[in-house]
C-alpha cells in the first residue's frame, strides 16, 4: 500500500508542466538527459517547476542515479519558492525519512503550507499529527507560519 501511495504522490502526473514545456516533451519520450538539460537551464534561472521536476528525476532515477537526498534538496528548493506540489512532497519525505531524517514537526508544517495553497495534503498532515505531542504541534504550527511568510515573499 505504501508503494501505491508513493506512486500517487510522485507519479508522472506530479511533473509540473506548461503547455510549451520542452523538458516534459523529452521526458515523455524517455529522453531523460535532454529533459534534465532543459530543466537545469530553467532551474538556473530560478524556475520552480523545473527545480521540482529535476527532483523527481532523482527520486525515480530517471536518466540519473537515483538519489533521495538530491531529490529532497531539489524538492525543498521548489517548496521554498512556493510550489504547493513540492511542499506536499517535501512533507511526505519528512514523514517517511526519504532523503532526509524523519521529522514529524516539519512534515506537519509543510503539509499545512501546502493545504493553505489549496493542495490536498490532509492525509500527510493527519499521519504526521498522530506522532506529535501538544507542544510539538504548537511548534509545527509556528514553523508553518514562519515558512508561509518566507515562501510567499
Amino acid at each position: 500500500m505504501r508503494n501505491l501511495i508513493l506512486l500517487v504522490i510522485f507519479s508522472t502526473v506530479s511533473f509540473l508542466t506548461l503547455a510549451d514545456d520542452r523538458g516534459f516533451t523529452h521526458y515523455k519520450k524517455g529522453e531523460f538527459s535532454k529533459a534534465l538539460k532543459i530543466w537545469t537551464e530553467e532551474a538556473d534561472n530560478g524556475e520552480a517547476n523545473a527545480i521540482y521536476n529535476i527532483g523527481l528525476l532523482y527520486f525515480f532515477g530517471n536518466g540519473v542515479n537515483k538519489d533521495l537526498s538530491i531529490a529532497y534538496n531539489y524538492c525543498k528548493r521548489a517548496a521554498l519558492k512556493g510550489l504547493a506540489r513540492a511542499q506536499n512532497n517535501l512533507a511526505y519525505m519528512y514523514l517517511n525519512g526519504m532523503g532526509t531524517d524523519k521529522d514529524y514537526v516539519k512534515s506537519y508544517a509543510w503539509s499545512l503550507i501546502a493545504i493553505k495553497q489549496g493542495y490536498n495534503s490532509q492525509e500527510i498532515k493527519d499521519n504526521a499529527k498522530i506522532n506529535l505531542t501538544p507542544a510539538m504541534l504548537i511548534d509545527a504550527e509556528r514553523l508553518a507560519n514562519e515558512m508561509i511568510k518566507e515562501t510567499m515573499k
